[in-house]
């Protein structure tokens, strides 16, 4: 499954709120795994160390879209 948005960020814990408003979910507070990344358990939104940028997501490339297998 592809996740909602992928958010690059520059700490080791991120706050997530599903965007707030309405369509939002209560702030959760998430630590960035040994891997460098972490999924809101609440939206899917994928949050990824700066430092990892350049690493894709599991089943996704670098910007984002699904990963091209080779031939």
């Amino acid at each position: 499954m592809q996740p909602f948005e992928i958010v690059y960020v520059d700490k080791q814990t991120v706050a997530c709120d599903g965007s707030g408003g309405v369509g939002g979910h209560p702030r959760v507070y998430l630590n960035l795994g040994a891997d460098g990344k972490i999924e809101c358990p609440y939206c899917s939104r994928l949050f990824i160390h700066e430092s990892k940028r350049g690493t894709p997501a599991a089943g996704t490339s670098a910007g984002g879209a699904p990963a091209a297998s080779k031939p």
